[in-house]
């Protein structure tokens, strides 16, 4: 007999008709011989409703009244399933976050999980009964019992933490797609459905804007290594596996609150090399990274910075045996990416190289939604007189280029502050076996790009700016600093652009402006009229060609590319915000992405 946690979403239990529905296939479940714990959220728009009636009575609703409003949606819910349960003649009983023992921090409304007290519902699981939970609550403590929320997603985290901590067989969470997609259906028509899919894939793919499942529940999922099944609440297809790594052993105390980092890992065997000054149109990185996947040169990190004036800089590192091969073919491809154009030689594109580098990291699954960590690394390298040379940023990942002479200060300061007791060679990315090297396709519309012009190119300035960031609560997502220097009153200095959520611009351009002259730099740029397109892929991982691909389809369809950064397992541009959804549909159709089946998104 197995143990499963099922969560169903506003939609699955959004009318009297769905939740019979529910009840059905829960009490199907247990008449195949499992316990089943349920969470569900809200019925459909409750919680939009919600928040309506709220800001009519106040433009700043205190946070902890908000809590107490948000937190009822769940308990029609929770009460009606119980019923229906009841009528079908299933146990059941109704409970909310606190009922259940779900203890979380005392931050009203984005409150995290610190830990499960499961012997109340454990009890009524051996008695035979379904125990039907209110997702997207908790209780702050059992001193003063005040209401808390985790934030929108929350029933996702709920549920999964919920499964963590009764250490059940699998969770499955049930929507109104039939599994994870290569796209957006409702943006790309012929998205296909994965069988399986890695955590750290998905964890990418979540952060970027696919709204499936929440990446604080698929961050729990990988840490405690618990099996996450995707499927549609209308059907009994299969879904998607969400498939963790063995997990370490990890105490179910502090459960959201881990520590942030995991491992420190390290790379000595890079180069760099930087194009400077070349033409900002589309074709460009289409252009260089075509030649360099003909001459089968497998690329690691490749950043492109912010404009200026008509140039631009594309920077990629390469492994040392190759490098004067990528040199050879970036001083090739400047003739072709300048035709047309009469430059004089203060403005000609070079190419510029640097063999001595080293790219270390930090790895966590438990950085996502931490304003800080970041700037910690930052200030943890500064601290120890390292110059930062290159960023390159993910979701459980932040990567920077240094001296290769600095690397091991580098790696003693960062294992020492993130209490990592011992440091690596960068790890092996778990692969779906027989995948495609691109999975998904996502796309962002609700970020903003801010750019810090000419900061003085010296340890620590990075470090400020993005702390600085971080007591503002403003989470970074793409940090690019740029590989052009220019003397700025007898200062060397460098721009650094980075990419937040939209709502954050404008706090964001504020804090900055308000440290200008205290910290040094120039001027702050805030465009919000961008988009995110990014490629997730595991099996992408020593294959050259796969961003080239990317970027011809860009190209194809006359879309230039104002910010390129990349990880291990995702390549990122960012494009002009009117430009998304085609650039979404060019990407997947270039990947060869496309199913013969048509999926319907349920209303």
């Amino acid at each position: 007999m197995a143990l499963i946690v099922q969560k169903y979403g506003g939609t699955s239990v959004g009318t009297v008709e769905r939740i019979q529905a529910v009840a059905q296939r829960v009490k199907k479940t247990v008449e195949a011989g499992n316990s089943v714990v349920v969470v569900v959220s809200a019925m459909g728009k409750t919680t939009d409703g919600l928040v309506k009636l709220a800001t009519e009575i106040s433009a700043m609703p205190n946070r902890r009244e908000m809590d107490m409003l948000l937190s009822t949606g769940e308990q029609v819910s929770i009460a009606l399933l119980s019923m229906a349960l009841q009528e079908a003649g299933q146990p059941a009983i109704s409970m909310t976050g606190a009922q259940v023992g779900i203890i979380t921090e005392a931050h009203h409304t984005r409150a995290r999980i610190l830990k499960i007290e499961t012997d109340r519902i454990e009890r009524h699981l051996q008695r035979g009964e379904v125990v039907v939970v209110a997702g997207f609550q908790g209780i702050s403590s059992t001193e003063n019992w005040e209401i808390t929320t985790l934030g929108r997603g929350g029933s996702d985290t709920s549920a999964v933490a919920l499964a963590a901590a009764l250490k059940a067989d699998f969770c499955e969470i049930y929507t109104d797609v039939p599994g994870i997609l290569t796209a957006d259906p409702r943006l790309v028509e012929d998205a296909q459905l994965m069988s399986e899919i890695t955590c750290d894939e998905m964890l990418e793919l979540a952060s970027l804007g696919a709204k499936v499942l929440h990446p604080r529940a698929v961050e729990i999922a990988r840490n405690y290594g618990m099996p996450l099944v995707v499927r549609s609440s209308w059907t009994d297809d299969p879904g998607t596996w969400v498939r963790s790594p063995q997990p370490q052993s990890r105490s179910l105390e502090g459960l959201e609150i881990a520590r942030p980092v995991d491992a420190v890992e390290f790379d000595t065997d890079q180069a760099k090399v930087a194009l400077l000054r070349v033409p900002d149109r589309p074709g460009v990185a289409a252009k260089l990274f075509g030649e360099i996947s003909s001459q089968k040169l497998d690329v690691d990190l490749i950043i492109q910075s912010i404009h200026e004036g008509n140039s631009n800089d594309i920077a990629f590192t390469v492994v040392k045996n190759s490098l004067t091969r990528a040199e050879a073919v970036a001083n090739a491809i400047i003739p072709a990416l300048t035709a047309g154009y009469s430059l004089s030689a203060e403005l000609a594109p070079d190419v510029m190289i640097q063999q001595k580098i080293a790219k270390v990291t930090i790895a966590g699954a438990g950085m996502i939604g931490r304003p800080g960590v970041a700037a910690q690394m930052f200030s943890t390298l500064a601290d120890a007189g390292i110059n930062i040379q290159m960023i390159s940023t993910s979701e459980v990942k932040v990567s920077c280029v240094v001296d290769e002479a600095d690397c091991d200060r580098a790696i003693s300061a960062l294992c020492k502050v993130f209490e990592i007791s011992q440091s690596g060679i960068k790890s092996p990315v778990a692969i779906v076996p027989n995948s495609a090297a691109v999975r998904g396709v996502a796309l962002d519309l609700k970020q903003a790009q801010v750019a810090v012009r000419h900061i003085p190119d010296r340890p620590g300035m990075a470090a400020k700016i993005f702390q600085l960031l971080a007591g503002q609560n403003i989470s970074v997502d793409m940090i690019i600093q740029s590989q052009r220097c220019r003397m700025i009153d007898g200062v060397m200095t460098r721009d650094i652009a980075f990419t937040v959520a939209q709502m954050d611009a404008e706090n964001a351009r504020q804090a900055l402006e308000a440290a200008r002259s205290e910290i040094g730099y120039g001027e702050v740029v805030v465009d919000s009229a961008i988009a995110k397109v990014s490629i997730v892929g595991s099996g992408m991982v020593g294959q050259p060609g796969i961003a080239a691909r990317m970027f011809e389809s860009l190209y194809q369809h006359k879309i230039n590319i104002q910010m390129i950064a990349t990880s291990e397992i995702k390549v990122s541009c960012v494009v002009a915000e009117d430009q998304g959804v085609m650039a979404l549909q060019a990407i997947h159709a270039a990947f060869d992405l496309a199913g013969t089946e048509r999926i319907q998104v349920s209303a």
